[in-house]
């Protein structure tokens, strides 16, 4: 596990090199392609997107590809205001899932996932994936837990994941909203929260713990 902000340098081992919020108005305004890679996520509001190809409408938790091939790319937010998160990195074809997910404390219930025996606050469930994962937390503040290890996140914050190690969210101290990004699928592929007492052990790469 790593831990990273807009601006600042990823761990060699991350297919996730960088991110970027961008805040939207009616004026349309460029989006630059700089890197292999990069995806355009909606996290507030919703946007029009334009492209070589012509353009769309993305809302809230909607995301897009944008490369080279389709550019240049431009986007406002019409009348309203919007804001985009910018995913920048080296990733490849086969991909995880994509979109934004929001956590409260709770009542501590078994939720499907693998059992535990550290405190839990919440029912988020312990769980691991067949490809690395990316958190950006936009709002709230808590603990998250990457195998053995555990790092206090806020707002700002990019929590990087490695394949198979597993990960939970025991804590929250004020309401949580995240942007999540599954990259690469590797090994078996399988896509979604995957528990070791259901889909048996996880592949863990040796970085990303």
């Amino acid at each position: 596990m790593s831990v990273f902000r807009s601006g600042e340098r990823s761990s060699d081992w991350c297919e996730l090199t960088g991110f970027e919020f961008v805040e939207l108005t009616g004026q349309l305004r460029p989006i630059g392609i700089n890197a292999k890679k990069q995806r355009l996520l909606v996290t507030r509001g919703s946007c029009r997107l334009t492209s070589r190809e012509g353009a769309q409408v993305l809302c809230e938790g909607q995301f897009c590809d944008v490369d080279e091939a389709n550019g240049p790319f431009a986007a406002d937010a019409g009348d309203l205001t919007a804001q985009v998160l910018i995913f920048s990195g080296r990733w490849g074809t086969e991909l995880g899932g994509c979109g934004i997910f929001k956590f409260g404390p709770s009542t501590p219930a078994w939720a499907k996932g693998d059992p535990v025996s550290y405190p839990k606050s919440t029912n988020f469930d312990s769980h691991y994936h067949d490809c690395d994962e990316y958190w950006v937390i936009m709002e709230g503040a808590g603990t998250v837990l990457v195998g053995s290890r555990s790092f206090e996140v806020e707002a700002g914050d990019c929590v990087a994941i490695g394949m198979g190690h597993h990960h939970d969210l025991p804590q929250v101290r004020a309401d949580i909203t995240a942007a999540y990004f599954e990259t690469t699928l590797e090994g078996k592929k399988r896509f979604g929260h995957l528990w070791e007492h259901k889909h048996g052990p996880a592949d863990i790469r040796a970085e990303g713990g």
